[in-house]
């Protein structure tokens, strides 16, 4: 039973894509049908997903195996997938996200059906990627995954020819290196690879390099690490999308997936040696997000800055041992990809909204008090109090993070305190009743889908902070 609930849990946004391609448009120009249909493929999705955590075993860290498909282009060859704890909290992070960012579509008119479409795309390759058990299923949907953001990133309003190709290169260099890294590993044991058994393969010292420098560039170019940093924030500052925004965001996860599969056990001593350089680039590009988080006015650019820096602060854990992080890291993604995928879905409908005002957005969650309750709640998850489970997990993760380096440590719980402070400011001046000015024209409040959407994530999040896995038990 697991077997064919993991291959649906892969396929079926597939099959619904097509659903999608083929709906009708209605009088007004929205595809209200092509939303519909995503909505339950998603919502059916994570209920197979919930399912499928009650038959794996939760205390079991590695991988485990319970399907395969045969791939008749190599001989003996097939794609192998499997799940564990970080697989399936991350997988169903991202479907929850998603969801979010449909919600949040409502409003948009354009191009809704074809981003509607290639997001469903882009959910059936994520989940094929992080359900991966063997190496080159690993590697076929770390490819797939960027073709749909492709997509959605050109029919997005606001982003131009220029910024839609610089993703495209930056991550197509990366799927180069990818290649010819997994190829060479290929070469050297001439059988499938499973992801656990990497480290038992046995190669020259140079060769080992060699492989494991082209692993280590692509997945660093899937996240906001200087220099490597620009095609993202190029691509997001551009986006005024919302759904769009969420997918683009979920794309990092990918590569600190990867560093947690393939980072520290299989990796040369001389490529190790270079790890407190990396750390320094993460916290100086931390630093730099950080300060100018602080200093925009725009809601859009601090919540930019609030999730890259989170992703940083999970990879300066991923290079912390991870036998010890990995399922504190499991839970605070979890968490985290909620708050922030709820978060994106009320500060893209503020921002609307602004646009009726004369002056700034200040003032104007006294406007709509059902979506200043939401982000009031959601804001104080993610700054770090103890109502989620961001707080225990974050608080364990940089403990061992200042225990493996106490300045990289320091350093990244200031930026994190530092961002804290600003969303907080940003909160008060939302909700600055002196900034409003009288006669302005009336400004809606967020749906009831939308409230009970953000009010379900905070009590998810209450409750997981009580317990990571009490929807399974």
């Amino acid at each position: 039973m697991a077997e064919n609930l993991l291959l649906i849990i892969i396929f079926l946004p597939l099959f619904g894509s097509l659903f999608v391609a083929f709906s009708r448009d209605d009088d007004a120009g929205v595809s209200r049908n092509a939303a519909n249909v995503s909505v339950w493929i998603v919502c059916c999705n994570i209920l197979l997903i919930l399912r499928l955590f009650s038959l794996i075993d939760v205390n079991l860290d590695a991988i485990q195996v319970f399907g395969r498909i045969p791939w008749p282009i190599a001989p003996g060859g097939s794609l192998t997938f499997g799940a564990d704890v970080l697989a399936l909290l991350i997988v169903l992070g991202i479907h929850v996200a998603l969801l979010l960012g449909i919600f949040g579509l409502k409003d948009v008119k354009e191009s809704q059906k074809g981003i509607l479409f290639s997001s469903l795309l882009f959910l059936s390759a994520a989940g094929g990627f992080f359900l991966a058990a063997d190496l080159f299923a690993f590697y076929i949907f770390f490819v797939l995954m960027i073709l749909p953001l492709f997509v959605q990133i050109g029919l997005s309003n606001g982003s131009g020819q220029k910024t839609a190709s610089r993703f495209f290169l930056y991550n197509i260099l990366g799927a180069f290196l990818f290649l010819i890294s997994v190829a060479a590993l290929y070469a050297a044991k001439n059988d499938a690879i499973m992801i656990d058994h990497i480290s038992d393969i046995q190669m020259p010292r140079k060769a080992g390099i060699f492989i494991w420098s082209g692993v280590f560039l692509a997945f660093v170019l899937r996240l906001p690490v200087w220099p490597f940093h620009y095609w993202i924030s190029s691509v997001n500052t551009a986006l005024k999308n919302p759904l769009v925004f969420t997918s683009v965001s979920l794309m990092p996860v990918s590569g600190l997936y990867g560093f947690i599969r393939f980072w520290p056990a299989v990796v040369p001593e001389e490529i190790s040696s270079f790890v407190p350089v990396f750390e320094f680039l993460c916290v100086l590009t931390m630093l730099y997000l950080a300060f100018s988080g602080y200093s925009s006015t725009s809601s859009r650019d601090k919540l930019f800055s609030y999730i890259f820096i989170y992703y940083l602060l999970y990879l300066l854990g991923v290079f912390s041992p991870t036998d010890v992080l990995q399922r504190n890291i499991a839970y605070s993604m979890f968490a985290f990809l909620l708050v922030s995928a709820a978060m994106i879905m009320i500060v893209f409908y503020i921002d609307r909204e602004s646009e009726k005002l004369q002056n700034s957005p200040n003032g104007i969650l006294c406007l709509q008090p059902k979506a200043a309750l939401a982000y009031a709640l959601l804001i104080l998850a993610g700054a770090g109090f103890p109502v989620s489970a961001l707080f225990w997990n974050n608080f364990v993760i940089v403990s061992e993070i200042l225990n493996t380096d106490v300045y990289i440590g320091t350093t990244a719980v200031f930026t994190m305190l530092l961002t804290a402070v600003f969303q907080l400011q940003n909160l008060y001046d939302l909700r600055d009743k002196s900034c409003l000015l009288p006669g302005q024209e009336k400004i809606r409040d967020i749906d009831n889908l939308r409230f009970a959407a953000g009010t379900i994530i905070v009590m998810v999040l209450f409750l997981s902070f009580i317990k990571p896995l009490w929807f399974v038990y």
